[in-house]
């Protein structure tokens, strides 16, 4: 029998606040809630969440600055090497999640042409904006947020609760796949233009061609992973 792991409060505050810095909550830059709001959030005491702040400086996520809080810092590295030595230590658990998306995401956008309300499609229109113009300055946790949004709110808009409890398993798996991947810049600039497609044969409520562009996007995120493996881009 496996011995029953005991997680620390302040090992769960620190995952949590680390979470929220990595899917974009607190992008890099950005100030963290005071000491008394994160207890609040968290339902912790301060001395807690001193510590996992503390912690999280050494670790390099939080920078903090006296009489001004802790800020998000930037603690990924995104040179090519790093992200290439990533992927390839990867490559096989992101091919067999690639696999299973491109079953469950072209049956999500087919639902979602048969059942998104206008009110879900212009959301999705909103998260596509907000991702061009993220785009525009690069910002890596931004850009991977917006694109977890993206697929989640088509999923959303397929109105199957299994589907979204699935999404859900999937986006956590995806999360560090997304921030790598985005900081390869061609990557961020041929996802707008597949999402464009995608978000066009939505709003013509075309459910054949949304599934062949969602298709088509999925297998080009599996290509840019085997250029990197490969060391062509």
């Amino acid at each position: 029998m496996k011995t029953i792991q005991r997680i620390s409060v302040t090992t769960q505050v620190i995952d949590s606040i680390k979470d929220s810095i990595l899917n974009g909550t607190y992008p890099v830059g950005s100030k963290l809630p005071a000491e008394v709001r994160l207890c609040e959030m968290l339902s912790v005491s301060r001395s807690t969440v001193r510590e996992a702040i503390r912690s999280l400086q050494a670790e390099g996520y939080v920078q903090i600055i006296s009489g001004k809080g802790a800020f998000v810092r930037d603690n990924q590295s995104h040179e090519y090497e790093a992200i290439r030595s990533w992927f390839i230590e990867v490559a096989p658990t992101l091919k067999d999640t690639t696999e299973v998306r491109e079953a469950l995401e072209t049956l999500q956008v087919r639902m979602a042409v048969k059942r998104g309300t206008e009110e879900e499609l212009d959301r999705l229109k909103e998260i596509h904006r907000l991702f061009i113009e993220e785009n525009k300055e690069n910002n890596v946790a931004a850009l991977a947020s917006l694109d977890e949004q993206f697929h989640t709110q088509i999923c959303q808009m397929a109105h199957n609760p299994l589907l979204t409890k699935i999404n859900v398993l999937l986006a956590m798996e995806l999360k560090r796949y997304r921030l790598m991947s985005i900081s390869v810049k061609i990557s961020s600039d041929n996802t707008i233009r597949e999402h464009e497609l995608i978000l066009n044969a939505l709003e013509e409520r075309e459910a054949q061609k949304a599934a062949a562009y969602m298709l088509a996007h999925l297998g080009s995120s599996l290509a840019d992973i085997n250029k990197v493996l490969e060391g062509q881009t």
